[in-house]
């Protein structure tokens, strides 16, 4: 770390030098790296989950509205369900070797010891290394299986939204269809639908999709003569990195994101019914300089996790 009224003339650079232990960097640029993601920014996020297995209750019983009078008399029971969130933890070892920034720009940053116990953008590098971990965590968010399989995203400790968010599980299914530019309006309304009307009040429905068909869709509102994105203050687009647009006439937010590239998936329902679990205090990334193997050694450990409340409010197309 820079000392007080040390200079530096290259941003975001890091001095290594002084560490003989393991120094901790990063936990909130973690922690930001992994609510940043397309599922986390729109789900309930539940930051101090430990262990392997959460269990979120929910209080779902009916309120039955009596005639006024007097007294005390009790109608209905509490029904308490419970949504289990399953828990990964994880790691990343990675190792940075200084010499081999010689054949690059950087190397003018290098200092002319026989050691490179200072290495150049270390901040960038550790911002990386955490961006790239994110972008991996959403795809097991979508994805992962606890069934065996020939995937990487199979044998996982938990279950993504593809294998939660089933007919099976309650969900009502629908056809999926590919959205063009001519029929995008058409398909997204028809999911629209088919969404049960239990859950249609709340203001935090979505429409999950893939990118291909979010451009379909954006490409269909733009031709449709109805609708002019360029008036329409529902449709931000990628104002302020919040990809989406608000389907025509509805409470429905269509968001496109990397867990459903190539998946022939789409799914509706109330965002914040998802819970995405996660260990804030373990989200960390520490580093250390070895100064007997000359190497920058990165460590990172993350703890994350989903469950599903309520399937049978969601619609899946497939």
């Amino acid at each position: 770390m820079l000392k007080k009224g040390e200079a530096k003339n290259f941003s975001f650079n890091y001095d290594l030098s002084n560490l003989p232990t393991y120094e901790q960097y990063g936990d909130d640029m973690m922690i930001k790296a992994f609510l940043g993601l397309t599922l986390p920014k729109y789900s309930s996020v539940r930051v101090n989950l430990k262990g392997t297995t959460e269990l979120v209750g929910f209080v779902t019983n009916d309120v039955i509205l009596q005639d006024l009078s007097c007294g005390f008399t009790p109608t209905g029971d509490t029904t308490q369900d419970v949504v289990t969130v399953n828990l990964c933890s994880k790691k990343v070892n990675q190792q940075l070797c200084p010499y081999s920034l010689f054949d690059t720009y950087l190397s003018q940053y290098l200092t002319d010891a026989n050691f490179q116990e200072t290495v150049p953008f270390e901040e960038v590098i550790l911002t990386d290394i955490a961006n790239r971990t994110a972008n991996q965590i959403e795809l097991q968010l979508w994805r992962n299986t606890t069934a065996s399989g020939g995937t990487i995203y199979n044998s996982q400790c938990f279950d993504g939204v593809i294998a939660l968010i089933t007919s099976g599980n309650g969900a009502t299914r629908v056809a999926y269809t590919g959205a063009t530019a001519t029929n995008g309006l058409d398909v997204f309304s028809s999911y629209y639908r088919a969404i049960p009307e239990n859950v249609l009040h709340r203001d935090d429905l979505v429409i999950y999709c893939g990118y291909s068909d979010y451009r379909a869709l954006v490409a269909s509102m733009r031709n449709n003569s109805f609708i002019n994105l360029f008036t329409d203050n529902t449709s931000v687009g990628t104002d302020s990195a919040d990809w989406g647009v608000m389907l025509p006439a509805s409470n429905c937010r269509v968001i496109p994101t990397q867990g459903l590239t190539g998946q022939g998936k789409v799914y509706a329902g109330p965002a914040q019914y998802v819970m995405v679990g996660m260990n804030s205090e373990f989200f960390t990334q520490r580093a250390l300089y070895d100064p007997f193997e000359d190497i920058v050694k990165l460590n990172l450990h993350a703890t994350y996790g989903l469950g599903v409340f309520s399937v049978d409010s969601f619609v899946v197309a497939n």
